[in-house]
């Protein structure tokens, strides 16, 4: 009987060692592996730019393992003590669990532990965070998204230090905090776990990451594909079907997109590590390595993201996001050497396998250079709701950026600009655009959230380099009608890099008025001695409106060919709504030459900017800070042309660089621009030309096909004594 006894005991802990052999899982497994641990110890002191990378972390780390551990009850908006005090934490933790892994200190591992099973104390009995500015409110922070941003980097923490861990620690953790904090974001908060938004990004990355550290399917498969009753229709999959288009575009813009590619690949990654068998780095045809090519195409020379939609000005590809996606999709795809170069001018990688695969690289020179060329990237998910499109031409004196936006609305964080053109020159804005009013993270200013400027000017129409029919925004501001519709991509060619043309058409942002702009960039010594923005913007309508066209510039006004009337002693705004009453008059003018010039300089080089605005038609030119009685607005320079009571028109623009200022030798050289005048001889449904006078006496033309689009097909008009033929949507004939 003792003896039946024993075999059963035997028998019984080989089927239980076996049912936990299938079960348990090697830890860590979301950010690093033992692989990666295994081969970070062995090459310590060998990487400079993995070791420098280490001893800032340490640096860091440090000096947080000297200051007790604070977990504060929450009570302050972004910017405040408790939550930078959490936020501050989660970093802390993340940091500690890496180096824990590394260095095997146990200082590292007990700081993690301490820190977490302090919040576990506390999470089971926090109310909602007492501020009440979201839709979402968090308990930790005010809002669910930093909600989510602390469990992915709390995951970590914890999954480095696991086995360090007691049994009773880890379930104490884990009943009390990772857990019920999972179905917090998710079961209780389902409206913010399903949004397709980056909201819903950092959600599922959070929940499906808790999911893997804890062994806990069902919360894996929830952050894959929904809850239950949104199966299919949420969930990470379908976060990456309908946010990011085929090219790899992110339709809230580059500054969201730099953002929501930390959830996006954090949580890719782990999925890599525990389910290989999803190949998600290949889902969608490699979509998220082609996000991160399209958001470096979306940087200007120095670096920063160009600024469409809400976005701070100051964002680079040197932000932690953007190390993190460098590193993790250069791990995934080694043939991606200009990734490298990137990471070079980042000078800093993560401390896990993908960043030592980087810094291994880069020791070995394997780096290639990264080009910013001319492109369309398409919106949407199917690539076909719009586009942004980027004309870049090198010059042998400058470098010359064009982008125009003609893509949807983007979510929340859109803008009503249809249409819209930025302009850069070596990296420097020339026509700019606003971004976002918001001060992230100062507590002067609204705890760092979105200021009541955002809504009033930032994304009002008149903001932007485009159009504005009747003072009105594009769909009257309304979003949720606006997001229904997107402009159409209608011609794109740089295959003449000294003629690169773009063109695009908005048929639904005002009421039975159509617009069409088609920007060239004309980089041929042949044709103009600078290089030269060409902009036809036409405007058609069967009722007659008042048409703005504004130019934001950056820049120190130079000159201008009208008498304008300069506003000295008292200022008054533009309008009343629509971001006109934030618009300071300083002077305004009637055009009463056959055009209207502007002459401005930025960095040593100046800008003319040369209009065929009608005579007896008017100039305002503008300054923001208007009703801002909280100094919330940066003060920036601006130019409206305004036309009023016609119901067609075409607007020609051309925007030359020429000349420059030495300001040491005090040297002014080349102040001769090159374009006098430029007017419409031809305009029709189906065709325009435009023609541009230069000051040696020559005539260019720009003709546009307006509604066939064919490459193909061949064109004949006759205008201004002259038979034009081209084959194809647009042709510049020089010298004619």
């Amino acid at each position: 009987m003792l003896k039946m006894k024993i075999i059963l005991t035997g028998v019984a802990l080989i089927v239980s060692s076996l049912i936990q052999s299938q079960n348990s899982i090697v830890h860590p497994n979301l950010y690093l592996t033992k692989q990666d641990v295994q081969l970070i110890k062995e090459n310590l002191g060998t990487i400079p730019l993995f070791d420098n990378s280490i001893s800032t972390l340490k640096a860091g780390i440090d000096k947080a393992l000297n200051k007790p551990i604070d977990v504060p009850l929450p009570k302050d908006p972004a910017g405040g003590y408790t939550h930078t005090t959490h936020k501050q934490n989660y970093v802390n933790m993340f940091g500690a669990g890496i180096l824990w892994q590394i260095t095997g200190n146990k200082v590292y591992a007990e700081y993690v532990k301490k820190m977490l099973m302090s919040y576990a104390d506390i999470y089971p009995s926090l109310p909602l965070h007492p501020v009440e500015k979201s839709y979402a409110r968090g308990k930790l922070f005010w809002q669910l998204l930093n909600e989510a941003v602390w469990l992915i980097y709390a995951d970590i923490a914890y999954d480095c230090i696991y086995d360090f861990l007691q049994g009773k620690e880890r379930e104490f953790i884990e009943n009390n905090l990772l857990l019920p904090y999972a179905d917090f974001l998710s079961i209780k908060n389902s409206r913010f776990f399903n949004r397709i938004h980056n909201h819903g990004v950092w959600a599922v990355a959070a929940v499906g990451m808790t999911g893997f550290v804890t062994d806990k399917m069902e919360l894996v498969d929830r952050a894959l594909y929904g809850i239950e009753n949104k199966k299919g229709k949420a969930g990470f999959f379908e976060q990456i079907n309908k946010l990011f288009s085929p090219q790899g575009y992110y339709t809230e813009g580059p500054y969201y997109q730099r953002y929501v590619l930390t959830p996006f690949l954090l949580f890719a990654q782990s999925i890599e590590i525990n389910m290989p068998e999803k190949k998600i780095f290949a889902y969608r045809d490699s979509v998220l390595q082609k996000a991160v090519w399209a958001n470096l195409q979306l940087t200007n020379e120095n670096g920063y993201f160009f600024p469409i939609n809400d976005a701070i000005k100051e964002m680079s590809f040197k932000s932690q996001s953007m190390i993190n996606a460098v590193d993790i999709i250069y791990s995934q795809f080694p043939k991606n050497k200009y990734l490298l170069s990137i990471a070079k001018k980042q000078n800093e990688v993560i401390i896990s396998g993908a960043g030592f695969k980087v810094a291994n690289a880069l020791k070995a020179g394997k780096e290639k250079p990264f080009k910013r060329v001319s492109v369309i990237l398409g919106d949407g998910s199917d690539g076909n709701r719009g586009a942004i499109g980027i004309l870049r031409s090198t010059y042998p004196s400058c470098n010359i950026t064009v982008l125009m936006k003609y893509a949807t609305q983007g979510l929340g964080h859109g803008h009503f600009d249809r249409l819209s053109m930025l302009m850069y020159n070596d990296g420097n804005e020339i026509l700019t655009d606003y971004g976002a009013v918001r001060f992230v993270n100062i507590l002067y200013k609204e705890g760092g959230r979105y200021l009541p400027e955002n809504s009033t000017w930032a994304k009002q129409t008149i903001a932007h380099n485009t159009i504005t029919i009747d003072k009105r925004s594009d769909f009257n501001g309304n979003y949720h009608i606006a997001e229904k519709y997107h402009s159409e991509a209608f011609f794109f060619n740089v295959s003449n890099d000294k003629v690169q043309i773009m063109s695009a058409k908005e048929n639904n942002a005002y009421s039975n008025v159509k617009l069409h702009r088609t920007i060239a960039l004309v980089n041929d010594t042949l044709i103009f001695p600078n290089p030269v923005v060409v902009d036809i913007f036409r405007v058609s309508s069967n009722e007659k409106h008042t048409i703005d066209i504004a130019w934001h510039y950056n820049g120190q006004f130079m000159s201008s060919n009208v008498k304008y009337r300069s506003y000295v002693n008292t200022l008054e705004p533009l309008d009343l709504q629509n971001g006109y009453q934030h618009l300071w008059v300083k002077s305004e003018a009637t055009n009463n030459d056959s055009c209207f010039r502007f002459i401005f300089m930025n960095s040593n080089r100046f800008y003319s900017l040369t209009s065929n605005l009608p005579k007896t038609n008017k100039v305002y030119f503008v300054q923001t800070g208007a009703n801002d009685p909280k100094f919330n607005l940066r003060c920036e320079n601006g130019i409206i042309e305004r036309i009023i009571d016609y119901n067609e028109y075409v607007f020609v623009n051309t925007l030359e660089v020429f000349g420059s200022h030495n300001s040491i030798s005090e040297i002014t050289k080349n102040l001769n621009y090159s374009i006098v005048t430029t007017n419409v001889v031809y305009n029709d449904p189906k065709y325009t030309i435009v023609k541009i006078y230069k000051n040696d006496n020559e005539k260019v033309y720009l003709a546009l096909s307006n509604i066939e689009k064919n490459k193909k097909t061949i064109h004949f008009v006759s205008a201004d004594g002259k038979t034009f033929s081209w084959q194809g949507v647009c042709h510049l004939f020089n010298n004619q």
